[in-house]
């Protein structure tokens, strides 16, 4: 039996299959021999065509997204609110989007233990959502993205659009009355101005959930965020104006607190009126690296955030907040 289990793996990595891991495990014969979904692939002018130059998995042999271990708390609140928004939301709205930009390749290498594990949209792609997009600029993690969700029976509900997300969101059509779950993870806020944030406003009804890189983007770079900025700083694009050369920069702390009411206040002026706690993800050495930002223009939206929050960190969560 582990002999031919070994033929199986070895199989399934020749091929370029992705199954997950509890899919593996089991040998499941319905999993071996269950069609392939294929998403709907849009590559766009602006996709980075650049072979791969990081990781490849173990498992696969496709493009994997070095990460560190603190990736897990954000990809279990999102995957917590995710589910709570697509069947909470199911009797209210017949078309529940789940659209992510910056998604990856869809599976993640821990530097420190040298372990995989899914990416975002591998954890998602299961939830009760009816429509699923995603947004990558490289082309191999695109493709690689694409092979993974093939065994997904969602993926004939998926598009991935290859190239800028900003270029991406003028194409993408989300249904008429669909209410969406928007899941912006850059990896710095250089990538993710408001205009962005605009643009999904005008595009859908939508939630957010922000990875705002205000210890990396923000707090270390604030040498760079002085008064005779133009207005092609990253931090004046990030929030739409440049009023945060009004904020003292003695502290950077106080700075990036001041930052963070400007943003709030900006998103207040789309109508996303409910703002949840924010969550602050740090390094192992305890160092604030970013934070999960979350709005809705509905109370309901927060609700489910409070839920998430207790849910996974119950000991952080504060109930007078």
């Amino acid at each position: 039996m582990n002999q031919i289990r070994k033929r199986v793996g070895a199989f399934l990595s020749y091929r370029g299959c992705y199954y997950p891991e509890r899919m593996i495990a089991g040998y499941d014969d319905a999993c071996l021999t269950a069609p392939r979904m294929k998403a709907t692939f849009h590559t766009l002018a602006s996709a980075d065509e650049s072979p791969w130059k990081d990781s490849v998995s173990a498992s696969d042999g496709l493009p994997i997204r070095d990460s560190g271990a603190w990736i897990e708390t954000k990809h279990r609140l999102l995957t917590y609110y995710a589910h709570l928004f697509a069947t909470g939301m199911r009797y209210s709205w017949k078309s529940r989007v789940y659209l992510e930009l910056f998604s990856g390749p869809g599976r993640c290498l821990i530097r420190k233990t040298g372990k995989e594990d899914l990416g975002s949209p591998l954890k998602v792609i299961e939830h009760q959502f009816t429509k699923f997009i995603f947004t990558e600029m490289s082309l191999p993690a695109a493709e690689a993205l694409a092979q993974r969700l093939e065994p997904f029976e969602n993926a004939t509900n998926t598009e991935i659009w290859c190239g800028d997300c900003a270029d991406a969101i003028q194409k993408i059509r989300v249904p008429a009355g669909s209410l969406t779950l928007a899941f912006i993870d850059p990896t710095g806020i250089g990538h993710a101005p408001f205009s962005l944030i605009e643009a999904l406003h005008r595009k859908t009804r939508c939630d957010l959930l922000i990875n705002i890189q205000h210890g990396m983007g923000i707090k270390m770079n604030i040498h760079h965020y002085t008064p005779d900025a133009d207005e092609q700083s990253a931090l004046t694009k990030f929030l739409g104006n440049d009023l945060w050369k009004q904020i003292p920069r003695h502290n950077p702390r106080e700075f990036f607190r001041g930052v963070q009411g400007l943003y709030k206040k900006q998103l207040d002026k789309l109508g996303f009126s409910f703002v949840g706690r924010e969550v602050f993800i740090a390094n192992d050495n305890n160092t604030p690296l970013y934070l999960l930002l979350y709005a809705s223009k509905h109370p309901k939206g927060k609700e489910f955030w409070d839920k998430a929050m207790k849910g996974v960190l119950p000991m952080e969560f504060d109930f007078g907040s």
